[in-house]
C-alpha cells in the first residue's frame, strides 16, 4: 500500500497535467490512482486532495499570490504551482500539522524541482501557515494595496529617470556650446598667430627688397658719380695735355 506522502506525490503530478492544459485528467484519476497502486482508503485520501484543491483554485491561488515578493504569479513554473497549491490546501483546509505539511511539499519539491524552488516553496507556505485565519476579502484588500504601491513606485521612478535625463541634458548642453566657444576660441587664436606671422613675414620681406634696391640705387648713383667725376678729371687732363702741345704737334 501507497504511504501518504507518495499519494501526495500522484496528486502533484495529476495538479500538474491539469494545469499544464490537460484538464480532461479529472476523468481519469481513479485509473491513475490504480496504476500507482493507491486504493482504500489512499485512494479517498488522493481524491479528496485533488478535487478539493481543483475546488477551491482562486482562493488558494490568491492566498500563494499574497505571499509573493517582487515576483508574479504567471511566473512560477507549473510544478511549482502544483507543489503550492497542494500544501496551501492542506494548510487552510486541512487539520494536518502545518509543520507536516511544509515538510511534505518540501520533500516533494526535492524530487521534482531545483533546490532554489525548495526555498521559494518553503518561504511561500510558511507565510501561508502564518496567515491561513485572513479572510479572502482582507486578502484582496492587501492585494489591491500592494498593486497601488507598486503602480506608484513605478511612477516615482519613472519620473525620477524623466528628471535625471533633463537634468543631464541641461547640464550637457552648456559643455557643448563651452567647448564649441573655446574650439573656435583657439581656433580664432591660431589663426590670428598665422596671420600676425605671415604679415611679419611679409613686411620683413618688403623692408629686405626695399633696402636691396635703395642699396642698388644707391650704389648705381655713387658709381654714376664716379664715372662722371672720373669723365671730369680725363676731359680735363685731356684739355690740359692738348694745351702743353706745340704748334708742331697740333
Amino acid at each position: 500500500m501507497a504511504t501518504r506522502s507518495q499519494v501526495r506525490e500522484v496528486v502533484v503530478q495529476l495538479l500538474y497535467a491539469y494545469d499544464s492544459g490537460n484538464e480532461g485528467i479529472s476523468k481519469f484519476v481513479e485509473e491513475i490512482l490504480e496504476e500507482h497502486k493507491i486504493k482504500n482508503a489512499q485512494k479517498n485520501f488522493a481524491q479528496e486532495l485533488f478535487s478539493g484543491v481543483i475546488a477551491n483554485l482562486e482562493s488558494l491561488d490568491l492566498r500563494i499570490t499574497h505571499q509573493l515578493k517582487d515576483w508574479d504569479f504567471e511566473r512560477i513554473g507549473n510544478i511549482e504551482r502544483a507543489i503550492l497549491r497542494l500544501g496551501a490546501y492542506e494548510i487552510v483546509f486541512s487539520k494536518v500539522d502545518k509543520a507536516v505539511v511544509i515538510n511534505e511539499a518540501l520533500e516533494i519539491a526535492k524530487n521534482f524541482s531545483y533546490e532554489l524552488s525548495v526555498k521559494f516553496i518553503n518561504g511561500v507556505l510558511d507565510g501561508i501557515a502564518k496567515n491561513y485565519k485572513l479572510s479572502l476579502k482582507e486578502i484582496q484588500v492587501i492585494l489591491e494595496q500592494q498593486k497601488i504601491s507598486k503602480e506608484e513606485e513605478k511612477a516615482r521612478q519613472k519620473a525620477n529617470e524623466t528628471s535625471k535625463e533633463s537634468l543631464q541634458k541641461t547640464i550637457q548642453k552648456p559643455r557643448k556650446v563651452f567647448g564649441k566657444s573655446k574650439v573656435n576660441t583657439l581656433k580664432n587664436t591660431k589663426s590670428s598667430r598665422a596671420t600676425k606671422a605671415k604679415s611679419k613675414k611679409s613686411h620683413h620681406f618688403k623692408d629686405k627688397k626695399s633696402e636691396s634696391r635703395d642699396s642698388k640705387s644707391s650704389k648705381t648713383k655713387d658709381l654714376a658719380a664716379a664715372q662722371t667725376k672720373r669723365g671730369g678729371k680725363s676731359g680735363e687732363k685731356i684739355q690740359k695735355n692738348f694745351k702743353n702741345l706745340t704748334p708742331k704737334d697740333k
